[in-house]
């Protein structure tokens, strides 16, 4: 097959991804890849703007040095602000390297750009390890990977369930102790980094597939899933070990972020913030607090990595790390989007995997108009719109696409039974696809009960009227409570629970229908295709011809 998104799922609707349906997943995955990027290219654009403030002004410790009058008020040497305008000019000239990358190819450009990122992240990295705790950073790595893999399964189900409810003044069930944490934090955090994550996932995958063409499923998982992981905990694992440290020291040393005196330590009174430190001899000793102890919590997001690495050294050091660390940033947002740009280039080119140049170019300025146009849509007066704007496009297009990850979950599993032997490649399904046009699903809109009826009496025998007063007691009792919605809101949830009683039992139905006729496939699905194709479900079930069990497989 070509490399092409649409083709994950042939082992589940076949043929149909030649046609319209085929189409609609190449459409989602180009969506989802260009705007999970444009998030990225927005918050690293905001990122690196601030970083070109801080050196501009030649932030260090809390305090600005370049472009100062007498009144203590700096502007810089260049003016640089934080701002939409300077936002937007970063895009364009990541873009702009992007699509120079992405012409070059994929080794030329692409595999050395990368390259040279992950070299740069690796030598800072190292050099935090150094700079700070050594022994204190490595023992709580280990600690936190056992920590870790002992606490996933639990943290695995963990919803946020009674956070949800708020306060206890908010008259939903929150704790009345008025000790329980802040609602808010699964929609702020763990579900925009689903939905950004997976709106990453169709270039990312088609991306990982196109460099590993050849090698064993086993390599693949291990290079593509395992050392990432283990290289991004042990990327957070040292970062956030010296911030935790950094941050407890300032705690103890009598920072308490009321203003800019007790968060910065080179701004603290050296006479009040510090330690009293009981030596060998029993003595205690007057430590003052350092300059680059830091309250790192409460600081802006954008600052926290350049305060931490000002911590280790001299103005010019932390100037010299700020350097690196945006070199860093802009090299990996580069390489970010000159992959995505290839791989959208792939599933605008039906699968080929080399398109036209200009092709590149459209698709890279896309990426970065799309960007621009995010950051555009916000209030300038209102900072923090921006970031919402860019935070909210994942989610929206991630929803979508996560039923599409759970469908091509199950292609995958059925491609790997079909390779293994154990399931066979030419098998009976049903005749027509679920979502039809058929006869029986019109009817199935307006009265499903009688084209459920006659199914039912086919797969399991007797009288089809006896099946139809079953099935229309259940369909006039969900109308009843929809009706009786108009008097008290609370009928539509049992308006809602007949209607999942009735579609689980379309769902059980379809199981049945499948186990008579030698149909595969599992219970999971025909539950789901029960709940929410509803009325094509039966359709389906209705046109299949029970009188014959030869071989047939389904368009």
């Amino acid at each position: 097959f070509p490399m092409s998104m649409r083709f994950t799922m042939y082992p589940i609707i076949g043929e149909l991804v030649y046609g319209p349906l085929g189409d609609m997943i190449e459409v989602l995955s180009i969506l989802c890849t260009i705007f999970g990027i444009c998030t990225s290219l927005g918050l690293g654009a905001m990122q690196i703007n601030k970083g070109l403030v801080r050196l501009d002004l030649g932030t260090y410790h809390g305090q600005d040095y370049f472009g100062c009058d007498a009144s203590g008020s700096c502007t810089g040497r260049a003016g640089i602000e934080v701002n939409r305008d300077t936002q937007c000019i970063i895009i364009v000239v990541i873009s702009a390297f992007a699509i120079a990358s992405v012409i070059l190819g994929l080794k030329a450009g692409i595999a050395m750009l990368s390259q040279a990122a992950f070299i740069l992240s690796f030598f800072i990295l190292v050099g935090v390890l150094f700079l700070d705790e050594t022994w204190y950073i490595l023992n709580a790595l280990t600690s936190t990977l056992g920590y870790y893999i002992w606490y996933l399964p639990r943290i695995s189900f963990h919803t946020d369930a009674w956070e949800e409810l708020g306060k206890a003044s908010d008259g939903l069930g929150g704790a009345p102790d008025g000790r329980g944490g802040l609602k808010g934090w699964m929609n702020a955090w763990t579900i925009f980094y689903w939905g950004w994550w997976i709106s990453w996932g169709p270039f990312v995958g088609t991306f990982l597939a196109r460099i590993s063409r050849g090698r064993k499923l086993g390599n693949f998982i291990i290079a593509s899933l395992i050392l990432p992981s283990f290289w991004s905990f042990i990327f957070t694992g040292v970062f956030g070990a010296a911030q935790i440290r950094i941050s407890r020291q300032a705690e103890s040393a009598g920072l308490d972020m009321s203003d800019a005196a007790h968060t910065y330590g080179s701004l603290a009174d050296k006479n009040v913030i510090g330690w009293n430190t009981v030596g060998e001899d029993g003595v205690a000793r007057w430590n003052p607090v350092p300059d680059g102890v830091v309250r790192l919590y409460n600081l802006a997001t954008e600052d926290v990595i350049f305060e931490h690495l000002c911590y280790y050294g001299t103005h010019e050091f932390a100037t010299l790390m700020t350097v690196l660390t945006l070199i860093c940033i802009v090299l990996y947002f580069v390489t970010s989007s000159d992959s995505a740009s290839y791989v959208v280039d792939i599933f605008a080119a039906n699968g080929v995997e080399e398109p036209p140049t200009i092709q590149k170019v459209f698709w890279g300025c896309t990426e970065g108009v799309a960007a621009i146009a995010l950051l555009l849509s916000a209030d300038e007066e209102n900072p923090s719109a921006a970031l919402n704007a860019v935070k909210a496009i994942p989610i929206i297009l991630g929803l979508p696409f996560t039923f599409m990850l759970f469908w091509m979950c199950q292609a995958l599993m059925i491609v790997c039974s079909e390779e293994a032997g154990k399931m066979a490649i030419e098998r009976k399904n049903f005749r027509t696809w679920v979502f039809n046009l058929e006869i029986p699903s019109l009817i199935s809109f307006v009265v499903p009960f009688v084209p459920a009826g006659q199914v039912a009496a086919k797969v399991w025998g007797g009288n089809p009227v006896v099946y139809m007063v079953g099935y229309a007691s259940l369909w006039v009792t969900l109308i009843v409570f929809f009706c009786l919605t108009a008097a008290d809101e609370a009928f539509l949830s049992l308006a809602a629970a007949s209607y999942f009683v009735l579609s689980l039992a379309v769902g059980g139905m379809r199981t049945a229908v499948r186990h008579k006729l030698g149909i595969t496939g599992d219970m999971i699905s025909d539950a789901m295709v029960g709940v929410f194709a509803f009325p094509w479900a039966i359709g389906q079930m209705a046109v299949e011809e029970f009188t014959y069990n030869e071989k047939e497989v389904a368009m």
